[in-house]
């Protein structure tokens, strides 16, 4: 093999493995902690991710009519309460934008499919 050849590989295995070692971000490991965490209590229920002024957000719910739905930061902090059918929303459950659901358990109150878009419980 010439020398160019061996050049060209050695540059191509670098980017590759460069590549990997950026894409193990301190963000994606949070993200996959809190979303363990939120499984474990809605693995009966349903997990939107939402943003609010920017940021990512986890809007969740138990599968039961009147149960309400909890608002946590990237962290699992819980920081909104929205509750419709008892009255108690507060004003963060309004300013949510982009939601997506993430996790949707089989045979919801909600309709649709089961969703599981990370993998939860795996």
């Amino acid at each position: 093999m010439n020398k160019s050849i061996k050049k060209l590989i050695l540059l191509a295995m670098t980017v590759i493995l460069s590549i990997g070692v950026y894409s193990c971000d301190k963000n994606s490991t949070e993200k996959k902690e809190t979303l363990k965490k939120l499984y474990k209590v809605y693995k009966d229920g349903k997990i939107d991710e939402c943003k609010y002024n920017g940021k990512i957000v986890y809007c969740a719910g138990l599968n039961a009519y009147d149960a309400g739905s909890i608002i946590y930061d990237k962290d699992g902090k819980q920081i909104g309460f929205c509750n419709y059918a008892w009255g108690n929303v507060d004003t963060i459950c309004k300013k949510l934008t982009d939601c997506k659901v993430i996790y949707r358990v089989k045979n919801s109150i909600w309709g649709g499919l089961a969703v599981n878009k990370y993998g939860l419980g795996k």
